[in-house]
C-alpha cells in the first residue's frame, strides 16, 4: 500500500502531461491546460477509488486475513510445541521416578514373598505340632484300651483259673469285684 502511495505523485505528474496537448503535438512541456488537466486528475482519482474499493481493499484484506491465519497457526504451533515439551518433560520425570521406585518395590516384594514363606513355614510347623499331638493322644487311648483289653482277659483267665484250682465257679458279681480290685492294684503299680 506504501508504495502505491509513493507512485501516485509520479502517475499525477505523467497524467498532467499527457494532457497537455502542446506536449503530445511537440510543443514545450511548459505549456498547460487547465481543462483537460482537472479531467485527467478527475479520472484519475475515479480510477484510484474504484480500484481502492474493488480491488485493493479485497486484496488487503484476504492479505490481513492470510497473514491473521498465519499468525494464528504460528502461535498454536507455538503453543503446542510448549505443550509437549511439557509433556515430554513430565513423561521423563514420571520414568524416572518409576526407575528409582522399581529397586523399593523390588525390594518389598522379596520382603513379602519372605513374610509368605515363613509364615507358611509357621503354619505348616503348627499343624505338623497339632497332628503329633493328636496322634500321641490317639496312641495313649489305643494303648489304654489295649491294657484294659489285657487286663480284662488276664482277669478272666485268673478267674476260670483260680475256679478251677478252687473248685467252684465264680458269680459275674465275683468276676466285677475281682476284676476291680486288680485294676486298682494294676494302676497304682504303673503309677510308682
Amino acid at each position: 500500500m506504501r508504495r502505491i502511495l509513493e507512485l501516485v505523485p509520479l502517475l499525477v505528474i505523467f497524467i498532467l502531461c499527457s494532457a497537455n496537448p502542446a506536449f503530445a503535438e511537440g510543443g514545450s512541456a511548459m505549456d498547460f491546460r487547465y481543462d483537460t488537466a482537472v479531467w485527467a486528475v478527475v479520472v484519475f482519482v475515479l480510477l484510484f477509488v474504484i480500484l481502492r474499493i474493488f480491488a485493493w481493499k479485497p486484496i488487503l484484506e484476504g492479505l490481513q486475513k492470510r497473514e491473521e491465519t498465519i499468525r494464528t497457526s504460528l502461535e498454536d504451533a507455538k503453543k503446542t510445541r510448549d505443550e509437549m515439551a511439557a509433556m515430554s518433560a513430565k513423561f521423563e520425570k514420571d520414568m524416572a521416578e518409576a526407575n528409582q521406585r522399581i529397586p523399593a518395590l523390588m525390594d518389598e516384594a522379596r520382603k513379602d514373598a519372605e513374610a509368605m514363606v515363613a509364615d507358611m513355614r509357621t503354619k505348616a510347623a503348627a499343624e505338623i505340632q497339632t497332628e503329633r499331638e493328636r496322634l500321641r493322644r490317639e496312641i495313649e487311648i489305643a494303648k489304654d484300651q489295649a491294657i484294659k483289653e489285657l487286663w480284662e482277659q488276664s482277669a478272666q483267665l485268673a478267674t476260670l483259673i483260680s475256679a478251677k484250682a478252687i473248685g467252684r465257679s465264680l458269680n459275674e458279681e465275683d468276676h466285677r469285684r475281682l476284676l476291680d480290685e486288680a485294676m486298682q492294684e494294676i494302676s497304682h503299680a504303673s503309677r510308682n
